[in-house]
């Protein structure tokens, strides 16, 4: 059984997954307190599919860019899982990455300020690594991307297709020292 959760943008989204179908999920948006619900939510949502932490074998997260404690509340939740239990797996993808799914896309999240998190995805893969912009500068990327979605705080997004089509592109994580929150901070 697999199972993904994702706090990184005021959004609390946890997938259970096997064999490539999704089993259950659970998508709260507008979550400003993620950090006093998540292990509540995650707790009542393995419950309500009869199971428990421990049936739970390969754990995939996204881990930024997004709200500083956002991104940090999964990451903590599954690297307390991965001390307790180091036999689990542990996958990892860019929130950019996992918006942007299997679609040619502008992925931006905002980063307030004036600012936005970007990367540039075609066909799973990026093609400009995530960044911080600031705002003035998107339309320089929409112009040179021509045909490209512009993909902007999870909206719209399909969050099981997503992760369908993402799973394999997941990176497992060995150590557990290495599941660490993305943060950006400068600009390109």
């Amino acid at each position: 059984m697999n199972l993904f959760i994702d706090t990184s943008n005021n959004k609390l989204i946890i997938i259970l997954e096997q064999n490539n179908q999704i089993i259950d999920h659970l998508f709260l948006d507008n979550q400003t307190r993620i950090s006093d619900i998540a292990l509540e939510k995650l707790h009542d949502f393995l419950k309500q599919n009869n199971l428990t932490i421990k049936d739970i074998k390969d754990f995939y997260l996204t881990v930024g860019p997004g709200s500083y404690t956002g991104v940090r509340v999964a990451v903590t939740i599954i690297k307390t899982l991965k001390t307790i239990d180091n036999s689990i797996n542990v996958y990892t993808i860019s929130s950019l990455a996992f918006q942007a799914g299997a679609k040619s896309a502008i992925s931006l999240l905002d980063a307030r300020g004036n600012k936005f998190y970007m990367g540039i995805y075609k066909n799973k893969e990026c093609i400009i690594v995530d960044q911080l912009i600031p705002t003035d500068y998107l339309e320089n990327f929409t112009d040179e991307f021509q045909g490209f979605d512009v993909l902007k705080d999870y909206n719209g997004i399909d969050f099981n297709e997503n992760f369908l089509n993402l799973k394999a592109n997941f990176k497992l994580v060995n150590d557990i020292e290495e599941i660490e929150p993305q943060y950006i901070k400068h600009f390109i």
